[in-house]
């Protein structure tokens, strides 16, 4: 577990109770920088769960009505990212992306927050309600529905969600962060879906957003970087869309990445057999070593 620096701690408690497809382990899910760290849980009980706690989100700045300078989206853009590949590398996505669970800090970095169900509810099979916000959602999530065991009206689950999928919810996000204000709140959830659905059918799905939304000018002021960022996240077809690893790499991020220190995984003693051993056998002949000595004294003439 890495330092929690200037975080706060928070408590709540609630049951759990054992699922069939729990794949996290007693440890819960991987610690990375950019996701939000709980330190003390426990499984498959009463659980009192010690977590990182954060005063505002992405969400508490949107109410604000600003619109985020083209630094401050490329800095949060950069850091989901990170977040965001980090759980790629260990079989996560998150699917819930949204700016409720986006954290800020006193000094305006950003953490991934509620990244876990997902993943723990073997890709929502084990719940009877859909992870993911509607307006964040993306066309394919959509487009397979919503999928339960019992439900026999499905001849088979839809294929798991991967790093894509939360690389269109991002999109959302940041253009929310652009144009300083939310997409789709002023309609019906079943009208959202069907909206996000027909994207498929414009060429500028970015421009569309824009005069929908009565932000056109703002969004036709950004930089030709960001706005190609937010092309490149809100591309419609999955098959075209880049992973955040792909887009880590973009020369998007040239003036941001090199800001950044790659992360690198504390190190641990059970990392580090050969420490373990090396201090072992120093301590052994050490001792080794005093006990010849006070033998050859005792039978020195």
């Amino acid at each position: 577990m890495r330092p929690l620096k200037d975080a706060q701690l928070g408590a709540f408690t609630f049951f759990a109770s054992a699922l069939p497809h729990d794949v996290c382990g007693s440890n819960g899910p991987p610690s990375h920088p950019k996701l939000h760290q709980d330190p003390g849980t426990g499984k498959h009980e009463r659980l009192i769960v010690v977590a990182e706690h954060f005063e505002s989100s992405l969400s508490d700045f949107q109410k604000q009505g600003k619109k985020a300078s083209s630094e401050k989206v490329l800095q949060v853009a950069y850091e989901l990212l990170e977040g965001l590949d980090f759980m790629n590398k260990h079989g996560m996505v998150h699917r819930a992306l949204s700016a409720h669970n986006v954290l800020m800090d006193c000094k305006g970095n950003v953490k991934l927050a509620k990244f876990g169900l997902y993943h723990m509810t073997d890709h929502g099979a084990d719940v009877d309600f859909p992870i993911g916000y509607p307006s964040y959602l993306a066309p394919e999530v959509i487009a397979q529905g919503s999928f339960h065991p019992s439900d026999f009206s499905h001849d088979e689950a839809p294929l798991p969600s991967g790093p894509k999928t939360d690389v269109w919810s991002l999109g959302v996000l940041l253009f929310e962060l652009c144009a300083g204000r939310r997409l789709l709140q002023n309609i019906e959830i079943s009208e959202r879906l069907k909206f996000i659905l027909t994207l498929g059918c414009m060429d500028d799905i970015v421009t569309v957003l824009a005069e929908e939304h009565g932000c056109l000018d703002a969004i036709k002021e950004l930089p030709e970087h960001v706005l190609e960022l937010l092309r490149k996240c809100l591309t419609f077809l999955p098959s075209k869309r880049p992973t955040p690893a792909e887009l880590l790499g973009d020369p998007i991020f040239n003036g941001v990445s090199c800001l950044y220190t790659p992360f690198k995984k504390p190190v641990s003693l059970s990392l580090l057999p050969s420490a373990v051993h090396i201090w072992s056998f120093q301590r052994t002949s050490a001792t080794f070593a005093k006990t010849m000595m006070k033998t050859t004294c005792r039978s020195a003439p």
